[in-house]
C-alpha cells in the first residue's frame, strides 16, 4: 500500500462516540457505541436524521457506559443493515437487522458458543468489525485484553454452530499491541484498520498510540500488509468510498472516548 493521504472529510454534528459506518448511495449510516440511534446523514442535503433500533429503550444517546449498548459493528448485505453488540459484556449481545424497520435478536447463545469453543474468554472477547460473505459472518475480534487474542471467528449464516477461528498476529505502534477495530471486503481483498490503546482492557479506555491500516486476501488472512495511518488516531469505522483501477478512497471514522455530539469522518486514500 503506497501513496497513503489522510484528509478531513467532514464534522456531523449529533453524533456522540461512532464507532462504524457504511457508505451507500452518497448517505453515510452510522452507528455509536452509546447511542440506539442508527444515523443517517444525506451527504447532498447535509442533514442527519435517525433511526430508532429499540423501541423500549428509555436512554437512546449517551448512555451510561454500564448500560451502553456498545453497537460496534455495521454491515451492509443484500439490502439490510445489520448492526452488532460487541459481546464484551452480557448486555452487549444483540444484533439489530434494520431494512424499513428494527428487529432485534440476543446473539448471546452464538457468542457464548464461540468463546466456549475457541477459547476466547469473556474478559478477551470484543467484535469490533463484522464482514458479511455470501455464506459466512466473520466477526473481528479485539484483542484489547489480558492475552491479545485479535482473530477472526466466522459462522455459517444458516448453521452458526459450523465455525471456526483464525488468530491474526498484529504489530505495534511505539510497543503498544494493536487491536482490531473495523473491516470491509472488497471483491477478494479485506482491509481492516486496528488502533494501538494502552490498555489490557475490553472495557476501560486507554492511551491511544495510532492506527494501522491492513489487508490481506481473503483466502490467505494470515499473510497481512499493514500500514501506520498518519497521526495519533482511534479509527473505529472504515467503509469504502469510491475505487478505480488506480486508487481507493476510504471513510474513517473516529471516537475520541469523550461525550462531544459529533462525529469527526476523514477520508484516506491509498494506490492500488
Amino acid at each position: 500500500m503506497k501513496n497513503l493521504i489522510l484528509d478531513f472529510f467532514l464534522t456531523i454534528s449529533g453524533i456522540s462516540a461512532a464507532s462504524g459506518l457504511v457508505y451507500q448511495n452518497n448517505h453515510l449510516y452510522l452507528i455509536a457505541d452509546n447511542s440506539y440511534y442508527l444515523y443517517d446523514f444525506s451527504l447532498n442535503e447535509r442533514a442527519l436524521s435517525k433511526i430508532r433500533l429499540d423501541e423500549n429503550a428509555i436512554d437512546l444517546e449517551i448512555i451510561a457506559k454500564a448500560k451502553k449498548p456498545d453497537f460496534e459493528s455495521i454491515a451492509y448485505d443484500q439490502g439490510k443493515y445489520y448492526i452488532y453488540g460487541s459481546g464484551s459484556t452480557p448486555n452487549r449481545n444483540t444484533r439489530i437487522t434494520y431494512e424499513k424497520e428494527a428487529n432485534a435478536e440476543d446473539f448471546s447463545s452464538i457468542y457464548h458458543h464461540l468463546q466456549q469453543k475457541f477459547d476466547v474468554d469473556q474478559d478477551n472477547f470484543n467484535i469490533e468489525g463484522v464482514i458479511h460473505t455470501a455464506d459466512e459472518i466473520w466477526f473481528f475480534n479485539r484483542g484489547n485484553g489480558q492475552k491479545s487474542q485479535n482473530g477472526i471467528f466466522k459462522i455459517n449464516k444458516v448453521n452458526p454452530e459450523e465455525s471456526s477461528f483464525i488468530p491474526i498476529q498484529l504489530p505495534l505502534i511505539n510497543e503498544v499491541q494493536t487491536a482490531f477495530t473495523d473491516a470491509i471486503l472488497i471483491a477478494d481483498t479485506v482491509y481492516f484498520i486496528a488502533a494501538a490503546e494502552a490498555s489490557n482492557s475490553t472495557y476501560l479506555d486507554g492511551e491511544i498510540a495510532g492506527t494501522i491500516l491492513g489487508k490481506f486476501n481473503k483466502n490467505t488472512p494470515m499473510q497481512l500488509e499493514t500500514t501506520l495511518i498518519p497521526g495519533k488516531h482511534k479509527f473505529e469505522g472504515i467503509t469504502l468510498k469510491e475505487r478505480s483501477d488506480k486508487k481507493i478512497t476510504f471513510l474513517l471514522c473516529e471516537d475520541p472516548d469523550d461525550d462531544k455530539m459529533e462525529a469527526i469522518i476523514y477520508s484516506l486514500t491509498i494506490d492500488q
